[in-house]
Formats: C-alpha cells, sequence, structure tokens
C-alpha cells in the first residue's frame, strides 16, 4: 500500500519539469518520514488562468501511514508580491487497528518572503487544516493540523526546511495525537 501510494505522489508530481511552479520534497525525523510534492495546474507559462492552481499531496509513514491529496488556490494581494496566502480541501486517509480514517479537512495558509542580511532567499509559512464531523467519514470523528515551516534557498532550485507539526486524527473510539514533531528536510523546487 505505502508504495502504490508513494507512487502515486511520485506521478502527480511528474509534470514537475514541465510547469511553471513545483516542488517535490522529503523531510525526517527520529520517528517518521514524509514525502510531498505539489503541482501547478498551468501546464505551461502560456496558460495564466490556471497559474494559481494547485494540487499537492503527501505521506507520512509513521506507526500508521497518512496520506494526504489536495487542491488549494495560493496568491498575493496587489502591491504585496512577498506574502501569499492560500486556502483549499484536502482528503486525508489513515488508519488506526481496524478503523479507517477518511476527512476532507479545509485548509488555509500563509507565506512571507523574510529578508534576512545577506542570506540566501528565505520564507516563513503557516497552515491550518480542519476538518469537523460532518467532514470526516467511516470511523473518523474530526481531524486536526497546524504546520509551522521556515524555508532557505541554498541553490537554485534546492530548498532546505525545518518545520513542525501537529496532526490530530480523532477516530469515533478514541481521540489520537497522530503525530507531533519538528523536522528538518528538503526541496527542489520550481518557480
Amino acid at each position: 500500500m505505502i508504495k502504490k501510494i508513494t507512487l502515486f505522489i511520485l506521478l502527480i508530481n511528474l509534470n514537475v519539469f514541465a510547469v511553471e511552479k513545483a516542488s517535490l520534497g522529503l523531510n525526517i525525523n527520529p520517528n517518521d518520514l514524509e514525502v510531498e510534492g505539489r503541482s501547478t495546474l498551468a501546464f505551461t507559462n502560456d496558460n495564466p488562468t490556471f497559474r494559481d492552481f494547485y494540487i499537492n499531496g503527501n505521506l507520512i509513514n509513521s506507526d500508521e501511514t497518512l496520506f494526504g491529496l489536495g487542491f488549494f488556490v495560493e496568491n498575493s494581494p496587489t502591491n504585496y508580491q512577498n506574502i501569499s496566502f492560500a486556502i483549499g480541501l484536502r482528503t486525508i486517509y489513515s488508519n488506526y487497528g481496524n478503523d479507517n480514517f477518511i476527512a476532507i479537512p479545509i485548509m488555509v495558509g500563509a507565506k512571507a518572503r523574510m529578508f534576512l542580511g545577506d542570506l540566501p532567499k528565505s520564507h516563513l509559512g503557516f497552515k491550518f487544516a480542519y476538518a469537523p464531523s460532518p467532514l470526516s467519514f467511516q470511523d473518523a470523528s474530526s481531524y486536526t493540523e497546524y504546520r509551522i515551516e521556515v524555508d532557505m534557498s541554498v541553490i537554485d532550485n534546492v530548498n532546505l526546511y525545518l518545520g513542525y507539526r501537529s496532526i490530530n486524527t480523532n477516530y469515533k473510539k478514541t481521540d489520537l495525537s497522530y503525530n507531533s514533531s519538528a523536522y528538518l528536510g528538503f526541496k527542489f523546487v520550481i518557480d
């Protein structure tokens, strides 16, 4: 199952080299591994209509595997190109014992460019996702996730990033803190 999901995330990002904005990342900590990717739906620079629309996916391999696939819009306010906001939907799948967890959280996020003197291009980002019980299915009761992340462009098209995530998968039978941890990773980025 994990191999199929990882292959699916990689297939989503096969078009990474044909699009204007995309990333494929890997982050780790002592307990788990996450593979994540995102890609714009504008497959060429000649198609500005979908330039701010993205598809993204992630897989966290911990005690129980969590798979997410989503769609969101990210854009900057007029005259503030160093700040961007995002809103979208995700589908989350996990399991615990014999219980299957499926939720469709609403996701909001923000990212700001940091100016740190002579240091390379850097960003500070925040993401929050929540699915109340009407958006939680099968054995799920609710879903909550938040992330805080800082990244730095170390060489062209490669960013190092450090972050913290807290994910709660609340089942009908039990509330489960799926993951609360810091992580370190790198992303291949096309802007």
